[in-house]
């Protein structure tokens, strides 16, 4: 009989180590998942802004800013209102453009022979291009007065 009471309590053992161990994983793959899942954010904001930073610059070509205005529309259909990137085209007007057809109007503006200016305005919080300011450089500089 001692001998029986022995082997339970040996078994016993042996399933709340089991189950210890089982938890145990559990855990660490639910962690492990909760980090993929952060790590999986932060590479779609950087997948999401390197669509868009391929074309922000100083001097870029008339064809390069047209096609920033496909990808903000192409990105600005498929995304929530909060998330829309608006384009200002620093012609005077200082417009915002959003809607897909203002959109449309402003890359039809724009002239694949000259050069344009791109900056970019990130948001704070989520860390994605939130607005991008296109603007003529002959036409936004102010004249140099000569000194003297």
């Amino acid at each position: 009989m001692e001998n029986a009471s022995k082997a339970l309590i040996i078994a016993g053992a042996i399933l709340l180590s089991i189950l210890i161990i089982g938890l145990g994983m559990m855990v660490f793959n639910n962690a492990k998942n909760a980090l993929t899942s952060a790590n999986l954010d932060a590479e779609q904001i950087d997948a999401f802004n390197s669509k868009l930073e391929t074309y922000i610059g100083d001097d870029k070509r008339g064809t390069d800013v047209r096609t920033l205005c496909d990808t903000v529309k192409s990105s600005n259909a498929s995304a929530e209102e909060e998330n829309f990137v608006k384009l200002i085209y620093t012609d005077g007007s200082n417009k915002e453009f959003t809607s897909q057809s203002d959109i449309l109007n402003l890359r039809n503006e724009i002239k694949n022979g000259k050069r344009y200016d791109v900056k970019a305005n990130y948001n704070k919080d989520t860390k994605l291009i939130d607005k991008i300011t296109i603007s003529d450089p002959i036409t936004t500089s102010k004249p140099e007065t000569p000194e003297g």
